[in-house]
């Protein structure tokens, strides 16, 4: 029995968006290493960690999202950020790893997926703040969840505080 791999999108030279845009997938995996490579210049202690996950690249989800092993990224959402917007998704994704939000997001209490990733967010997003790897004003623009009220709390007692009513897009 002959076993053929099969292909990826990032097996491709160039690949074409469902809206038709053509995606330089060399070019783009070089800017996924640079951003890797700015990720672990900004902060040694995190970005050593995001070269364990694999990247994994399909159109079967809009932006970015993780399992804890794998960054699964649409190639067109990343294809269009900008340099800074590329390494803050990627340490977007790495600090949903850290602070294991998949694991706290199944424990009793937290049966609604979509608020737990919410809760997620901001508690990342404030993180990244906090540490001074990026601006508030970064992730606005990048239409991240940011809330300073949110600071220094925890996605358990986040999810506690918006449980009623999700949130907004603050760029809404």
């Amino acid at each position: 029995m002959v076993m053929t791999r099969r292909r990826r999108w990032e097996d491709y030279d160039k690949i074409i968006a469902p809206d038709g845009t053509e995606i330089d997938m060399n070019s783009l995996i070089d800017e996924q290493y640079r951003a890797m490579a700015a990720l672990n210049h900004l902060a040694p202690s995190l970005g050593g960690f995001i070269s364990r996950l694999r990247f994994v690249y399909t159109f079967r989800i809009p932006t970015q999202a993780t399992d804890g092993f794998n960054v699964f990224a649409n190639p067109q959402f990343t294809h269009n950020l900008d340099f800074t917007g590329k390494v803050f998704v990627m340490a977007h994704e790495l600090m949903h790893c850290l602070l294991n939000h998949l694991e706290r997001s199944r424990t009793e209490g937290y049966n609604k997926p979509e608020l737990a990733n919410i809760a997620a967010d901001y508690e990342v997003n404030g993180t990244l703040v906090d540490l001074g790897l990026f601006k508030e004003g970064t992730v606005h623009k990048l239409h991240g969840l940011y809330d300073g009220k949110y600071r220094d709390k925890a996605f358990e007692t986040i999810y506690d505080l918006i449980k009623g009513a999700p949130p907004k897009d603050p760029q809404s």
